[in-house]
């Protein structure tokens, strides 16, 4: 009794197996008979139609087997749901992995895409398609054509990946990935590995990110660089809206224009390509080429702008400092003009050149094929040089001018309220330099000549008066002019040092 009870148990679930397994099944053929010269075959030839499940195939001859494999042959046609169609030349069908291997001429249509290929793989089950050996995607709405040597199709997610030598072409941009996932029906492109997109005016190099081509915005990722004109973005993320011309760069900026030969870089920026303006802060930092020297800029925000010549503007604001090795300076913010070449500081500037210390209300400094040609000091001028420790050349006046050769301070002319204070040297029997006196001259207008950064010569213009008092005559207030400040600690003496506090 056991043993039967379990033999009926056996039966009925080998029964229940065979039920939930799929069958191919014969719908039409011109004709059916057996081919000896091939074990357990039914030879199918004209007009053949078999179906497994909902999948029907149309071919002109087939072999089917016991095990539920077959092979097709000639004008071979499968047809799943309302919208695939898989055409090919030959088929081997295996029922152990439900995958239909089509080959010679193939060609998959499903709504929108057609895919094209010589050898793919599509599982019956799964409805997934497989391609090696080269392949190409047509998207009829959009005109993106895709190429690739390997892709995937997920007729049911309608998810398509593509690997290896990818190629998207649009008639408005081309990419070039190494692996590319591209969904037709949100038209998005996703990257991973190295990426190369082109338009008319644009080039996009990245190595992780993603593509809404038809709305031409795209994040990218990982060593991500826009190249637009003579703008290049860089940075670890970019996001960039292809339609505004806007892009928004996210750590290790670098915002560079090859034109003006000046980079910018910081922690986050963005640039709009129509206005050509960029905006950069956190660590900002801007390379400005000068002859074969660079001037650094630092401020907490910079911002580059064409003029009206469409030359560029840089605004620096907010702590602003800038190293060269022969030029340093300070202000709460400034400007650069590419148009006349000329740099102007505003609120509490100050300058370094050399020796010299240089302070107004405003300085504006005009530049010569990247070296000084001329200072402007106006409102509260001041120039202060360090003679010897403790002891300080001083000029002050309401405005100055300086001008420099070879980007050394040789002559200044100041402009009304002319105050000096200098102190003649001399060497000693040690070699050393010490101030024998004290010259304090008045007058509205002075006119210094500086050789080796000193003060070589002064001509006093409309009614000088001054005194030459000796060390030992010196009084309290002799040796510093109303307003002396000397600031040498606040000086950037390096390009690191344009970020300390």
């Amino acid at each position: 009794m056991k043993s039967i009870l379990l033999l009926s148990l056996s039966m009925c679930w080998a029964a229940s197996t065979i039920v939930g397994q799929k069958k191919v099944e014969i719908i039409q053929s011109n004709s059916l008979d057996f081919d000896f010269h091939v074990a357990d075959a039914q030879r199918l030839i004209g007009n053949v139609i078999l179906k497994y499940g909902e999948v029907k195939l149309y071919c002109d001859s087939a072999y089917k087997y016991e095990n539920q494999d077959f092979d097709a042959f000639g004008n071979i046609r499968i047809v799943q749901g309302d919208s695939l169609n898989l055409r090919g030349k030959s088929l081997r069908f295996t029922s152990a992995d439900k995958i239909a291997r089509m080959r010679d001429n193939v060609v998959l249509q499903d709504k929108d895409i057609t895919l094209t290929t010589e050898f793919l793989d599509y599982n019956l089950d799964t409805e997934q398609a497989y391609y090696y050996n080269g392949g190409k995607m047509l998207s009829r709405s959009n005109q993106n054509v895709l190429t690739s040597a390997t892709g995937y199709y997920d007729t049911v997610s309608e998810m398509l990946f593509f690997r290896k030598d990818v190629e998207l072409t649009n008639p408005e941009y081309q990419v070039w990935s190494d692996t590319l996932k591209y969904n037709p029906i949100s038209e998005k492109a996703f990257f991973f590995g190295p990426t190369n997109i082109k338009s008319d005016n644009t080039t996009i190099y990245c190595e992780n990110g993603w593509y809404d081509t038809k709305k031409e915005i795209c994040q990218f990722n990982k060593n991500a660089v826009i190249n637009s004109g003579a703008n290049i973005l860089s940075g670890d993320s970019i996001f960039y809206d292809g339609e505004q011309g806007f892009g928004e760069v996210f750590r290790n900026v670098a915002i560079s224009d090859t034109t003006s030969k000046y980079l910018i870089t910081g922690n986050y920026g963005w640039h709009h390509r129509d206005n050509e303006t960029s905006f950069v802060t956190g660590d900002a930092l801007m390379t400005q080429a000068m002859d074969q020297d660079s001037l650094y800029l630092h401020a907490d925000t910079l911002r580059a702008m064409p003029d009206t010549l469409q030359l560029k503007r840089i605004v620096a604001y907010k702590n602003a400092r800038f190293f060269k090795s022969d030029l340093q300076g300070k202000a709460d913010s400034l400007i650069y003009l590419q148009s006349d070449s000329t740099i102007y500081f505003y609120n509490n500037p100050i300058l370094w050149s050399e020796e010299n210390q240089l302070s107004g209300d405003s300085i504006r400094i005009k530049t010569f094929e990247g070296k000084i040609d001329k200072l402007v000091l106006n409102g509260n001028s001041f120039i202060i040089s360090e003679v010897v420790p403790g002891k300080f050349n001083q000029i002050k006046g309401r405005n100055m001018d300086g001008i420099f050769r070879e980007n050394k301070l040789k002559f200044v002319l100041v402009k009304g309220n002319g105050q000096t204070v200098y102190y003649p040297t001399e060497t000693d029997e040690n070699d050393k330099i010490r101030a024998v006196g004290l010259n304090k001259v008045d007058c509205s207008d002075l006119r210094i000549t500086i050789e080796e950064n000193a003060i070589q010569q002064i001509s006093f213009i409309n009614n000088p008066s001054g005194k030459l008092v000796p060390n030992n005559l010196l009084e309290e207030g002799d040796e510093f002019l109303e307003g002396f400040l000397w600031e040498i600690q606040s000086r950037p003496k390096s390009v690191e040092d344009l970020f300390k506090d």
